[in-house]
């Protein structure tokens, strides 16, 4: 499982109402059934150490206007060293539900999105058609010799490559692409990153559209209300089993979940359900 690959992990916790009485015992609870080292199924050795955490950094929940002052809210956990960290404005690391604005960010990149496509598709008539990378990594003055491999500060080599790099200048460059950067709404409707952009605007408008919808689905664990743990590209695993193979819960629970069912189980639960963005240390 993801959690014995990665350094660290994003995890959505729900959590019945009652829990905020006392919040972090309520999260130690849920979460325990899958801690490191303790004995358990691989797929259920998932974490060392968690912390609430996610206003401060905008990867958290964004609030519904007008309750942004709900106590009920929960924000960052003091860091260690640093101390508090305050949530963004209009941003907190969770509360129920029903407080929280799950689906307005999709809304806003899929408006943005249509902008963009459409005025990708509306510049070739006033400016030159745009040249793919490739083009410009093949020019003569781009073939330039690489140097010494380097290794960074994370002790991971690298090699840096000066011809590809004045490439993707150029390529960024060209009127219409500079034009579609420049516009306003373009960082929150585009999809895909620097520096190839152009293949995106092959696909049909509603398309391009679904597909920045989706990117907007933060990568993250979900730990169900029922005691589920779900990672996006395999099967869910239940907290009170020894192991997959043993679980008798399976029955309509065999299948990976996408980052769709994700959101659709956080938009359909109550709105007095609470739920909390953990960050996760393995």
């Amino acid at each position: 499982m993801g959690g014995q690959r990665l350094a660290g992990l994003s995890i959505v916790v729900c959590l019945a109402p009652d829990s905020s009485a006392d919040l972090v015992t309520a999260i130690d609870t849920a979460m325990a059934p899958f801690e490191a080292a303790q004995g358990f199924a691989p797929e259920r050795d998932q974490w060392f150490r968690w912390s609430v955490e996610g206003g401060s950094d905008g990867h958290g929940f964004r609030i519904l206007p007008g309750q942004e002052d709900d106590p009920r809210l929960v924000h960052d956990q003091a860091h260690r060293r640093d101390g508090p960290r305050p949530s963004l404005p209009g941003m907190c690391a969770g509360g129920p539900r029903g407080l929280l604005d799950l689906a307005g960010p999709r809304a806003e990149a899929a408006a943005a999105a249509a902008q963009v496509w459409d005025l990708f598709h509306r510049l070739p008539a006033e400016l030159p058609a745009a040249l793919p990378l490739e083009h410009f990594v093949a020019l003569p003055e781009n073939q330039l010799p690489r140097p010494p491999v380097v290794v960074g500060a994370d002790g991971i080599p690298f090699a840096p490559d000066p011809g590809r790099r004045r490439a993707e200048r150029q390529y960024r460059a060209q009127p219409l692409l500079r034009h579609l950067h420049d516009a306003l709404f373009f960082t929150a409707g585009a999809v895909g990153q620097w520096p190839e952009i152009l293949p995106w605007f092959s696909l049909d408008r509603e398309q391009y559209v679904a597909r920045r919808v989706e990117e907007t689905r933060r990568p993250s664990e979900l730990l169900t209300l029922d005691g589920w743990w779900v990672e996006l590209g395999y099967p869910p695993v239940h907290g009170s089993c020894e192991s997959l193979d043993d679980c008798p819960h399976r029955a309509g629970r065999t299948q990976p979940w996408t980052r769709a069912d994700m959101a659709a189980y956080l938009e359909g639960l109550s709105e007095d359900i609470i739920i909390v963005r953990l960050r996760g240390r393995v």
